[in-house]
């Protein structure tokens, strides 16, 4: 069984300036709602499509930067660290930075689809914001690649993720069904429910992931370069092996002395560049 989740986990480069782009914008929106209360949140949090002069192409997006509170945006950046560190380690900071993105795009069509379903029959228009449907992404895909790995409830009690994914996914699933017959809150539960089934589809289809991860052309030039070295290191160390035990063999033969003062200054170059840490070449 794997061990406990450990607090404390080295935070990762894009999970990182993830937390802190969020957070600027946070403190954007604090500012913000000073001057014009609101208005960055109609703008870039997301409306169901049926309020077609509010819902914009770029909200599935920008809403997912958004957060109502200083409690909501700290547990989904908490999240975020707990679960996205592991994640950007096995998949690789761009692979990690798309697979965030688009979950939260995926949750938040889902929203402005199921929001338009359920609401607008009633002439309602929620505005949703906040980064809850990526944030449940990485936790599907935590959860279903490390299913038997524990982490403490509430701090509390340690669960299996797969436990810990069937229980909020059937919470999220039913608050879905409650939102629907008109009895939701203020919990987006198709967002978040939304982010499970977009996390889902991308671990299934993979289409996000790359492996080549050098984009950057110098970087390749770089990588190549220090691999040809390598190469060239290995090659010279056979060559030198081969000139070595040529050398050995006419030492076990004739004996040491009969290296000519060229051969045994080779026979000690080699050693010495080549084999370092060799001691079985003797005098």
């Amino acid at each position: 069984m794997q061990s406990y989740y450990r607090f404390g986990s080295p935070i990762t480069p894009s999970v990182k300036t993830i937390i802190i782009f969020t957070s600027i914008i946070y403190i954007i929106q604090l500012f913000g709602n000073t001057i014009t209360p609101g208005f960055i949140e109609t703008t870039f949090g997301i409306h169901h499509i049926g309020f077609a002069h509010q819902f914009k192409l770029w909200q599935p997006i920008t809403y997912m930067f958004l957060h109502g509170n200083f409690f909501h945006i700290f547990f989904n950046m908490f999240a975020l660290w707990m679960f996205g560190s592991d994640l950007e380690e096995l998949f690789g900071s761009r692979n990690f930075t798309k697979f965030y993105i688009y979950s939260g795009i995926g949750a938040g069509i889902c929203i402005a689809l199921m929001n338009y379903y359920i609401f607008d029959n009633y002439g309602y228009n929620p505005i949703t914001i906040g980064a809850s449907g990526a944030i449940y992404a990485l936790l599907l895909a935590y959860g279903m690649i490390w299913p038997n790995r524990e982490v403490l409830l509430y701090f509390l009690f340690p669960i299996q993720m797969k436990y810990l994914l069937l229980i909020f996914g059937g919470i999220e699933f039913f608050g879905t069904l409650s939102s629907a017959s008109g009895a939701g809150g203020n919990i987006s539960h198709i967002g978040h429910l939304g982010g499970l089934i977009t996390g889902f589809i991308l671990l299934k289809t993979k289409f996000w992931y790359r492996k080549q991860t050098f984009s950057n052309p110098f970087s390749s030039l770089f990588r190549n370069y220090r691999l040809s070295r390598h190469k060239k290191r290995i090659e010279e160390r056979i060559k030198a092996k081969e000139i070595i035990d040529s050398l050995l063999d006419k030492i076990t033969r004739y004996g040491y002395g009969a290296l000519t003062a060229e051969e045994k200054r080779l026979l000690e170059w080699a050693r010495k560049h080549y084999y370092p840490g060799n001691n079985d070449i003797i005098h």
